[in-house]
C-alpha cells in the first residue's frame, strides 16, 4: 500500500458543526494540501461553470474518440441502446466489455463522472475494459442523461433502468443476475450511492457491491472540505449552488431522497460499499460522512482517504481495491 493511502474508519462526530471553526484556503494554503507532484494545478485558471460553457465542454466530448484499449485483443466491446424506465423516456446508449466467451459472470454498472452535467463514458473505456477482464465481469457503461436538460430523476432512472435490463439480459450478454455491482466517479459515484438506495426501497434487483469514487454525499455547504476549497482551480464549491439547481431542476427539493446518496433516513440493509475520497477535494467530508453513517448502520464498508490528491486524479490502487472487493462479494 502506498504511503500516501490512509485508510479511515470514521471520523465525524455526527450533529458538530464546522462553519465557524473553518475558513477558505488561500490558493498558497491550498497548495500545500497537495502532493508536490499535483501543485502546479494551483496556477491553472480559475473558471466559473455556466450553461454556456457545459455545453462547450459537452461538444468536445461528443467531439472525442473513443480511446484504443491496451487490451482490445481480449475482450469483447459491443456498444447498444436499451429501453428507458418509462415509454417517454429516450434510449439509453451502454457500452458493454467482457472476457472472451464470458459466462455466467458478475455483472457491474459503471457511471462516469461529469457534475451530473457533462462526461462521456469515453473517460472510463480503458478502465471498463481492465474491469472486465481483471475483474472477470461484464461491465456496462452507462451514458445517462444530463441535467440541466434532464433533472433528477432523469439519471436515476436511466440507472435503474439500466440495472432493470442487465438483471434481464444478464444470461444472454454472459453474466450472472444474482452478481450485480454498481460504481462510478464523482457523479457518477453519486448516481451510483443512490441507485442502490432506490432498487433496495423498489424491491428490485439486487445489489451486491457499491463501489463509490469521490462521491458527493450531499450538497450540504458546511462541511470543513466545502468552506476551506471553494475558490480553487479544477472542482471548487463555488459552483456548487449552480450545480445543484441544474440537477434538480427550478422547482427540485436539493433534500429530496435518491437526490445524493446522503440525502436518505434509512442507511439499513444496503450493499456492502468500498468508497475512495481526495483529500484535496471539496466532496472530501460529505463521502466520509456518507461512508461514517454506512458503518455505524452496520453495512460492510471500507473508506479509503488519498492525501494530497484533487478531485479528478487517477488514485493508487483504486482498481486492485475494487477488485479485491469485486472478488469477496461477487461470488
Amino acid at each position: 500500500m502506498k504511503k500516501y493511502l490512509l485508510f479511515l474508519i470514521f471520523f465525524l462526530i455526527p450533529g458538530l458543526s464546522f462553519a465557524q471553526q473553518y475558513n477558505p484556503l488561500t490558493l498558497q494554503e491550498a497548495e500545500k494540501r497537495l502532493l508536490p507532484q499535483f501543485r502546479a494545478m494551483i496556477n491553472a485558471p480559475i473558471q466559473d461553470i455556466t450553461l454556456e460553457e457545459v455545453k462547450k465542454e459537452r461538444k468536445t466530448q461528443a467531439e472525442m474518440a473513443w480511446p484504443e484499449l491496451k487490451n482490445k485483443d481480449s475482450v469483447d466491446v459491443t456498444q447498444s441502446k436499451i429501453p428507458g424506465l418509462n415509454a417517454k423516456d429516450p434510449e439509453i446508449p451502454v457500452t458493454i466489455y467482457k472476457p472472451k466467451n464470458a459466462k455466467n459472470l458478475p455483472l457491474f454498472l459503471w457511471f462516469h463522472g461529469g457534475a451530473f452535467v457533462y462526461g462521456t463514458p469515453k473517460w472510463d473505456h480503458q478502465r471498463c475494459a481492465d474491469y472486465a477482464l481483471k475483474g472477470h465481469a461484464v461491465v456496462i457503461n452507462i451514458d445517462y442523461r444530463f441535467a440541466p436538460e434532464n433533472p433528477f430523476p432523469a439519471a436515476l432512472h436511466d440507472a435503474y433502468a439500466s440495472l432493470l435490463w442487465a438483471s434481464k439480459n444478464a444470461v444472454r450478454i454472459g453474466g450472472n443476475p444474482k452478481l450485480i455491482a454498481v460504481g462510478g466517479s464523482s457523479a457518477g459515484a453519486g448516481i451510483s450511492g443512490s441507485l442502490a438506495q432506490y432498487t433496495r426501497d423498489l424491491k428490485g434487483p439486487e445489489i451486491s457491491l457499491q463501489v463509490l469514487e469521490i462521491p458527493p454525499g450531499d450538497f450540504g455547504m458546511d462541511y470543513p472540505s466545502v468552506v476551506e476549497f471553494k475558490r480553487i482551480p479544477g472542482v471548487k464549491s463555488d459552483d456548487f449552488p449552480v450545480l445543484k439547481d441544474f440537477y434538480i431542476g427550478e422547482n427540485g427539493n436539493s433534500k429530496e431522497k435518491y437526490v445524493l446518496p446522503g440525502n436518505i433516513k434509512d442507511v439499513s440493509n444496503l450493499p456492502p460499499a468500498v468508497i475512495f475520497v481526495a483529500g484535496a477535494d471539496p466532496l472530501r467530508d460529505s463521502g466520509i460522512a456518507y461512508a461514517d453513517r454506512l458503518i455505524k448502520a452496520g453495512i460492510f464498508t471500507e473508506l479509503h482517504v488519498f492525501a494530497g490528491y484533487a478531485h479528478g486524479m487517477p488514485l493508487p490502487e483504486s482498481m486492485e481495491i475494487t477488485l479485491r472487493m469485486m472478488k469477496q462479494f461477487l461470488k
